[in-house]
């Protein structure tokens, strides 16, 4: 029998695992899902027929696509959810355990189409009601191992400041802690005497005995103590003993999947430019890019058949829209989507599209609710001129100015715009410089992630998205910045935003 000790230091390793690797976390609850969803109908082959047989079968390998597609499928629906999301750790495990069956029936519809399409693949009725039943079972079970494991931990953490502008640094994070971090105090370099109000547990120089004496999970820094020369035998020390180091600008990679821009800094920018992996970039998502684009314009030509039918019956003027965007490098190019504003829309000059424009049409605002107008995009993704997942592009006339208010903007003008995006999944829908402040702030961490799993989860979140009919259900994933606003940062001024654009 465990000892109590021992299961909170378990879970301390489960749950210090999740936070430190989000995508991993996901990618393996995904594959666990998948899997078992797939050893669950192998296993009801063999009940179904175990009596005929008197042994193990053969599974018939005209079967394996049908299994095969309703395990993604089953597992998608489940990310789609939300159940990888450590924010959703906490729900109610009956709730829980009927959307797992949805997910299910879902699951086991996309395996009878697989078989109408292929009838060898069919899988019969006694197979799919044992299979199914132990899918159930199964994966119930590690979706309440997973609640059971973390729903009322929280990763024990300590900050080290070394002066003033680490604790103003330090303020971005007052309203952060007790979702998922506990931060137990703060310590310090032996000359700085940290401001009144912290709960101070020590000087730097014993930061080893104060790890161990506290119980602490890993340590917080800033960037400049990150790098700090008197700070990195400790650092080292810790860091070889197994205890992690980690500076509050990755913190927000790892729990909020997100990169502020008040702790940005060209040393981060530069280590984030040589994280994607070069063949992706150049080979692979391309490739991804073209096979993704002509699937979903195949499916979708139903559809935008009868969107373009709509609009032309219900007024006059062309069914398309050319527009000019920047692209990679600033390389301008014409975007083409679906018309769903009035022909006058911009008679006064280039405005920020808003929500519940009074500008968009009937038709037009039930297309750009779903998302119907953008499907012709898929073409510029085809030309080359965009990529189906990254930053999207911004018009020509507004990037000057957003390049004087928002600092390292230009940045995402260096990968490929996109159709769909992190910034889009993750942040609700907004017109201001704020707002392109904050969606930066995701293409940011986009940019230094990008990967075909990333690409794909985004694709998941994008669906669920249309399918809950526009971007205002979107995830608010943002750090709670409360009134702070950090004037200069590392030499680049951080400008209080107007109260029109908050």
């Amino acid at each position: 029998m465990l000892t109590r000790a021992a299961g909170v230091n378990r879970v301390r390793m489960y749950n210090a695992k999740s936070l430190k690797g989000h995508w991993n976390h996901v990618s393996v609850h995904f594959l666990i899902d998948a899997v078992a969803f797939t050893l669950a109908f192998l296993v009801g082959i063999q009940l179904r027929f175990y009596s005929e047989a008197s042994q193990l079968l053969t599974v018939p390998s005209q079967l394996y696509p049908s299994i095969l597609v309703g395990a993604l499928l089953f597992a998608s629906v489940c990310y789609i959810f939300g159940f990888y999301s450590p924010q959703i750790f906490k729900q109610n495990l009956f709730r829980r355990s009927l959307l797992l069956l949805l997910a299910l029936l879902l699951a086991m519809v996309g395996m009878l189409v697989v078989g109408y399409v292929n009838f060898s693949s069919r899988v019969g009725r006694g197979i799919m009601a044992y299979g199914s039943l132990l899918a159930y079972l199964g994966i119930l079970a590690h979706h309440g191992f997973i609640l059971r494991e973390l729903a009322n931990y929280r990763e024990r953490v300590a900050l080290v400041i070394t002066s003033l502008s680490d604790e103003v640094e330090a303020r971005l994070f007052e309203n952060f802690w007790g979702s998922q971090l506990e931060l137990v105090g703060i310590l310090h370099l032996d000359e700085y005497q940290p401001q009144p109000g912290h709960h101070i547990l020590g000087p730097a120089s014993q930061l080893r005995e104060i790890v161990q004496q506290h119980g602490l999970d890993r340590i917080l820094c800033t960037n400049k103590s990150f790098s700090s020369p008197t700070l990195y035998k400790h650092f080292c020390e810790l860091r070889y003993a197994g205890v992690t180091v980690v500076p509050l600008i990755e913190l927000c990679e790892e729990v909020l999947q997100c990169v502020p821009l008040e702790l940005m800094t060209y040393e981060w920018l530069m280590s984030a430019s040589a994280s994607p992996h070069m063949l992706y970039i150049k080979k692979i998502k391309r490739g991804f890019d073209i096979g993704v684009s002509l699937l979903g314009l195949l499916v979708s030509a139903p559809l935008l058949l009868l969107a373009m039918a709509a609009i032309r019956l219900t007024g006059s003027g062309p069914v398309f829209y050319h527009q000019v965007r920047a692209g990679r490098f600033g390389r301008q190019f014409r975007v083409i989507k679906l018309r769903t504003m009035r022909l006058d829309a911009e008679k006064n000059g280039a405005v920020w599209a808003r929500s519940n424009d009074s500008r968009v049409t009937a038709v037009g605002g039930l297309l750009r609710k779903y998302r119907v107008d953008e499907i012709p995009q898929l073409l510029n993704v085809l030309r080359g001129d965009m990529s189906f997942v990254g930053p999207r592009p911004e018009r020509p006339e507004f990037i000057a100015g957003l390049t004087r208010e928002i600092p390292f903007f230009q940045e995402r003008l260096m990968v490929q715009p996109g159709i769909t995006g992190w910034a889009q999944v993750s942040y609700p829908y907004g017109a201001s410089t704020e707002d392109a402040r904050r969606k930066l702030e995701y293409d940011l961490y986009y940019m230094k992630h990008m990967s075909v799993f990333l690409d794909l989860f985004i694709l998941l979140d994008t669906v669920r998205i249309v399918l809950r009919g526009g971007m205002e259900t979107a995830p608010d994933r943002r750090l709670p910045r409360g009134d702070l606003v950090v004037e200069k940062h590392h030499g680049v001024p951080l400008p209080k935003p107007s109260p029109a654009n908050q």
